[in-house]
């Protein structure tokens, strides 16, 4: 559309809010209003498919729309073959734009997938457009803020705002959007760089605080028999926890359990004065959902019995939860959490005379840094493999083929492996409905309310349980593999069955040795 056109469209719809202003502003008038009158109106004028009048299927529509107001996720996708260029967050117009939730939930998202790295925050009334690769901050909210624009500035920028317009974005006009000023470029911090810290820190924190609680009774031992001791009890303790809470808050952001279950024991330490144990309160909920789950990570331990501050404890579940926590544990996927957990495996606890710290392993030391996997070569390397030696069979064949990563680490492989035989068994039941168990009480596939389908977790278990194996020298690999596949089983999910124990035991199947000599 010629730029005249654009702005003799716009120039209606400015029009058209300035004559019934103080209504529009009214907390009567609702965004799903402001939606169906402005928003939509306002894109369409820049060449975008808002309503999908092309009849194009859900994969392949320009704009997709969430129905609602949404929670999580924002209210526009705009795309081009497919492919998400940039998302809408959008406000009923009474709402003042820059309140410091409504940044971060429309930065938040677009950050976490780490492949959008624009988005829009408007009302209409106002336009506050952003670069998503500058990680949101409740101190800083508006950094990374490209330009803001009231309405009635819109007819004195058309050019802004056709940077935007589809045949733009087709142009690669959001490239030029983003900020390359030396400030921005180095707060430009992406979310497994951001989330690896934030690990980092708390593992400092909870090491430091164990030691210094639990480990005095080993004092009277010799010194190397009691550093071996301290450096193993703390690194598997240490683990345990931070593995317990990250699957509790991934399940819960997937919907899979209630939300803020967590949050809620530090509502109720705090309830108490601050003066009751929140270490034993997480103990019996984790015991609690092992019911439920099942499998390695939430089974009683060692760390159980240990004594752990709980301000401390309070302070991490606090980090974990929005508007002091960024991250999108629903929008961050298992594969981008395996190559977080990768970096983090490259440094480990040591014990010294004087402190505990953490550094980088020696053979990590060693080797010049953490080397890993592209994903690519991945999913070159098990399509070259898993997917050649499952091809035409049936799943009933498939049960007997055993997958090993002998050194698997944090599971990048199995992972990928895992993902292939669900999609496989998926695509052959499509074609052999009769084997699916449907009709029957526990069928293999289950068919979601929007028409999706799915496997049974049932399967998933089954699958898991039969084919996937791996081994690794470190126990800490081992325990971040078994919870990567776990979080992998548990896809899609929601709404499970209480104390059914869905998850298998990986005991057998993820083990710690080493497998060129035990």
């Amino acid at each position: 559309m010629p730029k005249e056109q654009i702005h003799s469209k716009l120039k209606s719809l400015v029009q058209k809010f300035e004559a019934n202003k103080y209504h529009y502003l009214s907390r009567k008038y609702l965004e799903e209003e402001a939606k169906i009158d402005f928003i939509n109106p306002f894109f369409e004028v820049l060449g975008w498919d808002v309503r999908n009048t092309k009849g194009l299927s859900p994969y392949d529509r320009e704009v997709v729309v969430e129905k609602g107001e949404t929670i999580g996720r924002p209210d526009y996708n705009f795309r081009i073959d497919g492919q998400t260029k940039f998302f809408v967050e959008a406000k009923a117009p009474h709402e003042p734009l820059h309140k410091i939730n409504h940044v971060l939930q429309a930065k938040s998202y677009a950050w976490n997938t780490k492949s959008v790295f624009i988005v829009l925050l408007t009302d209409f009334e106002e336009f506050r457009l952003f670069d998503a690769t500058i990680k949101p901050d409740t101190k800083n909210p508006d950094q990374g803020l490209i330009f803001e624009l009231t309405y009635d500035q819109y007819l004195d920028n058309v050019d802004k705002l056709m940077l935007l317009s589809k045949e733009e974005v087709e142009k690669g006009s959001l490239d030029k959007l983003i900020l390359k000023d030396p400030k921005s470029k180095k707060l430009r911090i992406p979310v497994d760089k951001a989330f690896l810290a934030d690990l980092s820190q708390w593992r400092e924190e909870l090491a430091k605080d164990i030691y210094k609680r639990n480990i005095k009774e080993l004092e009277d031992r010799s010194d190397e028999k009691r550093v071996k001791i301290q450096v193993k009890i703390l690194n598997e303790a240490v683990q345990k926890i931070l593995n317990r809470l990250i699957f509790i808050r991934i399940t819960e952001d997937r919907k899979i359990i209630e939300p803020k279950s967590l949050l809620d024991q530090v509502e109720w330490w705090k309830a108490g004065g601050k003066r009751r144990d929140l270490h034993r309160r997480l103990t019996n909920c984790f015991m609690g959902w092992n019911q439920d789950f099942d499998g390695e990570i939430l089974k009683p331990g060692p760390c159980d019995i240990l004594e752990i501050d709980s301000q401390l404890l309070a302070k991490i579940i606090d980090g974990l939860y929005f508007p002091k926590c960024p991250y999108l544990f629903d929008v961050i996927g298992v594969e981008l959490l395996g190559s977080i957990y990768e970096r983090y495996l490259g440094k480990t606890i040591r014990v010294t005379p004087k402190r505990v710290k953490i550094e980088e392993r020696p053979e990590v030391r060693k080797a010049g840094g953490v080397y890993y996997t592209p994903q690519y070569i991945v999913d070159y390397i098990v399509k070259n493999t898993v997917g050649k030696i499952i091809k035409g069979k049936t799943p009933k064949r498939i049960k007997k083929i055993k997958i090993l990563d002998p050194a698997c680490g944090s599971g990048s492989f199995l992972l990928t492996a895992f993902q292939t035989l669900i999609d496989y068994h998926l695509d052959y039941y499509e074609k052999h409905p009769e084997e699916s168990g449907q009709g029957t009480l526990f069928p293999d596939v289950i068919v979601d309310y929007d028409g999706t389908k799915r496997l049974s977790i049932e399967k998933k278990a089954q699958i898991l349980r039969n084919n996937i194996y791996g081994v690794d020298i470190d126990p800490q690999a081992v325990e971040i593999a078994m919870m990567s596949l776990y979080l992998k089983c548990l896809e899609g999910e929601k709404d499970l069955p209480r104390k059914k124990e869905l998850l298998p035991s990986l005991a057998k199947n993820i083990r710690c040795g080493n497998s060129l000599i035990s």
